[in-house]
C-alpha cells in the first residue's frame, strides 16, 4: 500500500504539469499567431483595423500590413490580390467581426487566412482616406509639441486617448486638430474636426493627452517656516513636473514672506508667498482721501498687514470708524 500511495500524488503531479505545459502552449498559439507563422514561413500579415478600399474590390494592400521576412517583388503581387466587394457608395463603410473576417478570407484567399493576425473588428471604407492610431498619436504630439513655448519647459507626452482610427471621406477633406482646453501641464483635451472642401465640419473626434512640463522652478533647500521672509540663499532651482506642481512662484520679483512652511526640495509655489508687508498690523500711518477737489490727511491704525499696492483696512483715529484704503507707501494709504 505504500509504493501506491507515493505513486498515485506523483502521477497527479506529472499530469497536472502537463497540462500546465499544454495549456501554456495553447495560449502562446492563440495569443501570438504571429509567431506561429513565422516559425513556419518567416512572415505573416498584419491585418488593420481600418483600411480604405480605391475600387470595387477590396485588396489584400488594401487592408493588410506584411510582416517578417516576405520579400518585396512577392508583397507587391500579393497586395493587389482581389478579396471581397468593397462598400458600394464612397465614403460608406462596413464593419467586420474578427469571425466574419476569418471567413471572408478563407473563402476569398484560402492560402493566406491562416498566415494572417487579424484585429477584433476591420471597418472598410470606399474610397477616402484612413489614419491609424500611430499616426492620430504622431499628430497630437506635433500639435503639443509646437505649443511648448507656452508650456515653457521639457514635455513629455503620456496616456494618449484617442480614436484607433479616423477616416476622411475623400482626399481632398482635411482634417484640423486644436485644443478645446486651456493648454497646461497635465491632461489636455483636444478635438479632431473634418473638414471638406469648403471648410464644412463634417465629421469630430474628441481626443486627450497627458502632458508632463519638467522645467527648473526655485525650491527650498531647507525648512521655510510661515511668515519668514525669502532669502535667494536658501533657494535653488531643482527640475520638477509642473503637470503635479501647479503655480510655481518663478523667482522674481518681492519682497517675500512664506504665507505656510514648504520643506526641503519642495517647490515654491504662489500660494506659498506674499509680498513683505510695508505696514504692519497696529502700525501708525496717515490716512489720505483723495478726491476731485479735495485732499485730507488724518491719522489712523492699520488692522491688517500690507504690501504696496494691497488693499487693508485701517481705523480712523478722529471718527473711530473702519475703512478699507490702499497701501501706498510704508507711512501712508490712500483712499479714492
Amino acid at each position: 500500500m505504500k509504493p501506491n500511495t507515493i505513486a498515485c500524488p506523483a502521477r497527479r503531479a506529472l499530469r497536472c504539469l502537463l497540462a500546465s505545459v499544454l495549456a501554456a502552449f495553447c495560449l502562446l498559439v492563440l495569443a501570438s499567431p504571429a509567431r506561429a507563422v513565422e516559425m513556419r514561413e518567416g512572415w505573416w500579415l498584419q491585418i488593420k483595423n481600418a483600411a480604405c478600399a480605391q475600387g470595387p474590390k477590396v485588396l489584400v494592400g488594401d487592408i493588410a500590413l506584411p510582416q517578417g521576412d516576405l520579400p518585396e517583388r512577392v508583397w507587391n503581387e500579393m497586395a493587389q490580390r482581389p478579396l471581397w466587394d468593397a462598400p458600394s457608395r464612397p465614403g460608406h463603410q462596413t464593419a467586420l467581426s474578427r469571425e466574419r473576417l476569418l471567413s471572408l478570407l478563407r473563402h476569398h484567399a484560402e492560402d493566406l487566412a491562416g498566415a494572417c493576425a487579424l484585429p477584433a473588428q476591420l471597418i472598410v471604407q470606399r474610397g477616402g482616406v484612413v489614419l491609424s492610431a500611430p499616426e492620430i498619436h504622431q499628430l497630437v504630439a506635433d500639435y503639443l509639441t509646437k505649443r511648448a513655448p507656452e508650456l515653457g519647459g521639457e514635455l513629455e507626452f503620456k496616456d494618449v486617448h484617442a480614436p484607433g482610427a479616423i477616416f476622411l471621406p475623400t482626399s481632398r477633406d482635411k482634417l484640423h486638430i486644436q485644443a478645446s482646453s486651456p493648454i497646461r501641464p497635465g491632461r489636455i483635451n483636444l478635438l479632431f474636426e473634418v473638414k471638406g472642401t469648403e471648410g464644412k465640419v463634417q465629421r469630430r473626434y474628441a481626443a486627450s493627452s497627458f502632458v508632463n512640463v519638467w522645467k527648473a522652478v526655485p525650491c527650498a533647500t531647507r525648512p521655510m517656516n510661515r511668515l519668514e521672509q525669502v532669502n535667494l540663499a536658501n533657494v535653488q532651482f531643482m527640475r520638477k513636473n509642473l503637470a503635479h506642481n501647479t503655480g510655481v512662484w518663478d523667482g522674481t520679483g518681492g519682497p517675500w514672506r512664506m504665507v505656510k512652511s514648504v520643506g526641503t526640495g519642495q517647490p515654491i509655489t504662489m500660494a506659498d508667498i506674499e509680498p513683505v508687508p510695508v505696514i504692519a498690523k497696529g502700525d501708525k500711518v496717515s490716512l489720505v482721501f483723495e478726491g476731485t477737489n479735495l485732499r485730507l490727511h488724518v491719522k489712523a491704525e492699520a488692522l491688517s498687514d500690507g504690501g504696496v499696492g494691497q488693499a487693508i483696512q485701517v481705523r480712523n483715529l478722529q471718527s473711530n470708524r473702519k475703512i478699507l484704503a490702499t497701501v501706498k507707501d510704508s507711512s501712508t494709504v490712500v483712499v479714492r
